[in-house]
């Protein structure tokens, strides 16, 4: 029976204290693979807790894929690899166990729901992502023109594309834009000089920076200093900036199917991209390793576009990937080694549960970029992002890049770190989330309670602001046009068995956004 001092939990609530030890237990090894975990209502009397609390530990410990839930037989322990050996910052060398490799998760404190996050490639509208051989040179998809340019798109099963009217979106309608404007004024009538001149500087506001990384120690468990934080006008911008730090000459591998654009993006800057299929839990890691690659690009919290989260065991693999072949996966102009860009731009919509913890948080050896923006939160008239560096790659921009002006007015980075440290930020986030989920839970209803509800099956609900849908062959045209009419943006993903997907032969699957779903007009036939 698993037994663990409660008292101890300090600030952390009771769920979150416990999920925190067995995942702690699980990493180390002090819970072996695939032992059975007690039942809740055991381990409630044990701990002297509710079941409720053990039931979300239990559900949040699946959600990361630490546990597994198998019907009628109870809670079992995934498997993890075991550490890869490596050079940490410190220059010791990390041990087989998880402890060193998962130290933020065992030592961080609590991480809020309320987190902050990065605009996602739905908010440009939703495409066609054909499937590409791993380690296959990518070819621009012909629709990727459509998405940039923010038209949705809708592509039926086998067919050609078809743009549908865009609309705006849930952070942009909901904005408080009264709110920003006091503080665009205080910011104006307040502000000196010396402080926007600071803001000029490559990095961005010092400011900013600073309540940057307060909001990711909080609400995403990152314990990043200030300097290490760099801010620039979109996630775009900040692709160049990585590419120069990080040099031209390597390959990067991106996920498939994945963000249309970013194959562009890379190519545009004269990089070479490799595309890795996703497995179950996230990124195939044996296809990547052999795919040639040095850098790999992911979105380990809510993939885009299936809503896979990477499980533990992904993670830990990645995370290993990373650490091995240093000396041989070098650039001739940038730093040695692999490295990991971790591309987080939905995780404070996540519904349910805390926030899955960032790749970055436990990665103690300097290899994973973390990335996020606010144009989702904020709207697209926002287009400011940000990256978190690692110690070494920090150091290399600030002798490579620092020479840079910034790309984000100096009045709109000040005033956004005043929107943040006054609990503005937090409050939209909260509204909007809210929102969002009102619309899942309003569309899955009327689904489930329509013609349609033994023909349909949802994937990912309450994971971010799209998900999936699986229909039956036969059914799509109706579910499909239905969804359309009430403003749901939608993308035909593939056709089942999919790796990453329940879907069974002769199933479809789309991923839908439904921030512009106007649920009174939704009506199936």
């Amino acid at each position: 029976m698993l037994s663990y001092d409660m008292g101890k939990r300090g600030n952390a609530s009771r769920y979150d204290y416990l999920y925190r030890r067995i995942r702690h237990d699980i990493a180390h090894g002090n819970i072996l693979p695939d032992e059975k975990l007690p039942s809740k209502r055991a381990l409630a009397r044990n701990l002297g807790v509710s079941v409720i609390t053990v039931e979300a530990a239990y559900a949040q410990l699946i959600a990361e894929g630490y546990v597994r839930a198998e019907e009628r037989r109870g809670y079992f322990a995934c498997e993890l690899s075991p550490v890869a050996r490596g050079r940490k910052r410190d220059g010791q060398r990390g041990g087989q166990r998880g402890g060193d490799h998962l130290r933020g998760i065992a030592a961080s404190g609590s991480i809020s729901e309320d987190a902050i996050r990065r605009p996602s490639p739905a908010s440009a509208g939703l495409t066609q992502f054909p499937a590409v051989s791993p380690g296959r040179r990518l070819a621009s998809p012909g629709t990727s023109a459509r998405m940039a340019e923010g038209v949705p798109i809708f592509a039926s099963e086998g067919g050609p594309a078809t743009p549908v009217p865009s609309s705006e979106s849930a952070a942009t309608a909901l904005f408080p834009y009264q709110t920003w404007a006091r503080v665009m004024r205080r910011t104006l009538a307040e502000e000196s000089s010396a402080t926007l001149a600071q803001a000029a500087l490559g990095a961005g506001s010092p400011r900013l920076r600073r309540a940057i990384a307060a909001y990711l120690r909080e609400y995403r468990g990152m314990d990043v200093p200030a300097e290490r934080i760099v801010v620039a006008a979109g996630s775009q911008t900040l692709y160049q900036l990585i590419i120069q730090l990080l040099g031209r000459d390597r390959t990067f591998a991106i996920e498939s199917p994945g963000y249309p654009l970013l194959e562009r993006m890379y190519d545009a800057q004269g990089a070479r991209c490799a595309s890795v299929p996703l497995a179950a839990g996230g990124i195939d890691v044996a296809a990547l390793s052999e795919s040639g690659a040095s850098v790999a690009h992911v979105m380990p919290a809510h993939q885009f576009p299936t809503g896979v989260v990477m499980s533990a065991a992904h993670r830990r693999d990645l995370l290993n990937w990373s650490r091995m072949d240093a000396a041989r996966a070098f650039s001739s102009d940038g730093p040695r080694g692999r490295f990991i860009i971790e591309d987080d731009y939905d995780a404070e919509f996540r519904m349910s549960g805390r926030p899955i913890a960032p790749l970055a948080s436990v990665d103690v050896a300097g290899r994973v970029i973390y990335l996020n923006s606010f144009t989702k939160s904020l709207g697209a008239a926002f287009r400011i992002a940000y990256m978190a560096l690692p110690e070494d790659i920090a150091a290399q921009f600030e002798l490579k890049l620092g020479f840079y002006s910034n790309t984000v007015s100096p009045l709109e980075q000040l005033a956004l770190a005043r929107f943040i440290g006054q609990g503005h930020y937090e409050r939209h986030v909260n509204r909007l989330r809210t929102h969002v989920k009102r619309l899942q839970d309003g569309l899955v209803g009327r689904v489930r309670e329509s013609s349609l509800a033994k023909e349909v099956a949802f994937e990912g609900l309450d994971r971010g602001l799209y998900f999936s849908m699986r229909v039956r062959k036969g059914a799509q045209d109706r579910a499909v046009g239905a969804l359309q009419a009430a403003g749901v943006q939608l993308a035909f993903l593939g056709r089942g068995p999919l790796a990453w997907s329940g879907a069974q032969s002769g199933e479809s699957v789309f991923a839908l956004n439904c921030e512009s779903l106007n649920i009174e007009e939704l009506v199936f036939p």
